[in-house]
């Protein structure tokens, strides 16, 4: 005689919650924002980012989401001040990526110039361009740099000055 067993019954699966959709032609105001102010932003909306970060056009990035948007629904996702500010941020990164790239290469530059000028010879003229313009860009960078964080503490000093901010005092 056997003896026939039968298998544990599998664990329950958790509750789920369902979520609404919000609708495409929400306003960024009845939008939630998280607590530090970066928006969420889908996965459909993140591949509409991506692809205008990456140069396409409204077009180009509509049919990129999945599914993908209508033209007029993406002109209206272009005109979103949440979805101008990801780009812009992503427009920085890359601009500060770039700057830290030409950092690196601003002391090979420098010793490919020192080079050319010990022991130069003909066909060095894109060489020199190139390392030339390495140099100058860093230096640009740099001072651009300077003159901000000097922005940044003359607003931090015209913060404590007593009375409405951008009012000017007589004396």
């Amino acid at each position: 005689m056997s003896k026939t067993t039968t298998p544990p019954a599998p664990p329950a699966p958790p509750a789920l919650a369902v979520v609404p959709l919000a609708a495409s032609g929400e306003a960024s105001s009845d939008r939630q924002v998280s607590p530090e102010g970066d928006d969420v932003f889908n996965a459909r909306e993140l591949a509409y980012i991506e692809a205008r970060a990456a140069g396409q056009t409204i077009k180009a990035s509509a049919a990129a989401a999945r599914p993908p948007y209508p033209y007029s629904t993406a002109r209206v996702l272009d005109d979103r001040g949440d979805i101008r500010a990801a780009l812009r941020k992503r427009a920085r990164e890359s601009v500060e990526c770039g700057v830290r790239t030409l950092a690196q290469s601003a002391s090979t530059a420098a010793k490919s110039l020192t080079e050319v000028a010990e022991s130069g010879g003909t066909g060095d003229g894109p060489r020199v361009t190139a390392c030339k313009a390495i140099l100058d860009l860093s230096i640009q960078s740099l001072k651009i740099d300077d003159v901000l964080e000097r922005v940044e503490r003359l607003e931090a000093q015209q913060g404590q000055q007593p009375g409405k901010p951008g009012q000017f005092r007589r004396n």
